[in-house]
């Protein structure tokens, strides 16, 4: 029924929704947050040749749509942050949880960072904190977890997949008991942002569809 070809469409950082043109607003430092949750916690890759022609991307086409949306919009530059970031540790995707983890450690300042990337409303559980877009960090109380709870179904509805990062900058010592634990900090941490993936409709999907219901037919998507 769809194209498996996703892009971004959404983004939300606090409680605005931002379209591109307005990323410039944005503080830096955020920016820098969402482009180091992308780029260290992905299991696809990015390649721009150097001739200046079309990046080439690999992943699912989630993570895909992710990289292009960070490559394109936010500017990232995937070399660059993997060989100035060494990454500690990693929890791998597993469909039951829905979300992957990293421990980084900047090069430049030894300070350690956990990056979670994953549906919505898993990630959503595990914050306590959310940025806002000047950078200020702001408590994440019960009717707040609501807003962007409904925020998060109202992106569902409109056939939106929901994507949050979220970070917390950690001590040596908790990465040290961390790592010796098997696992990354699941709690206290701050929502970076949300993103809403759509999956187009082939061509043609509407009548067909409209044909197989007029003939009896009910198509259920899953």
């Amino acid at each position: 029924l769809t194209l498996n070809k996703m892009k971004v469409t959404k983004f939300w950082l606090g409680k605005e929704s931002f379209a591109p043109a307005t990323y410039s607003s944005i503080a830096p430092y955020i920016l820098e947050l969402l482009r180091e949750g992308v780029a260290l916690n992905t299991t696809g890759s990015v390649y721009k040749p150097t001739s200046g022609s079309k990046i080439e991307l690999s992943g699912s086409p989630t993570e895909q749509a992710i990289l292009s949306w960070a490559v394109q919009e936010l500017n990232m530059e995937m070399e660059q942050l993997t060989q100035s970031r060494k990454i500690l540790y990693v929890e791998a995707f597993n469909s039951q949880k829905k979300r992957s983890g990293v421990i980084t450690k900047r090069k430049t300042d030894n300070t350690i960072h956990v990056h979670w990337k994953g549906a919505a409303e898993m990630i959503l559980k595990m914050c306590s904190s959310y940025y806002d877009a000047s950078g200020i960090m702001k408590d994440l109380v019960d009717s707040e977890k609501m807003k962007f709870e409904q925020r998060i179904q109202g992106m569902a509805a409109s056939s939106l997949r929901c994507i949050a990062f979220a970070h917390k900058q950690i001590s040596k010592e908790d990465q040290e008991h961390d790592m010796e634990q098997k696992k990354i900090e699941e709690d206290g941490l701050t929502l970076l942002g949300l993103v809403g993936i759509k999956d187009p409709c082939r061509p043609g999907v509407k009548k067909a569809v409209e044909a197989c219901q007029k003939a009896g037919v009910n198509i259920k998507m899953i």
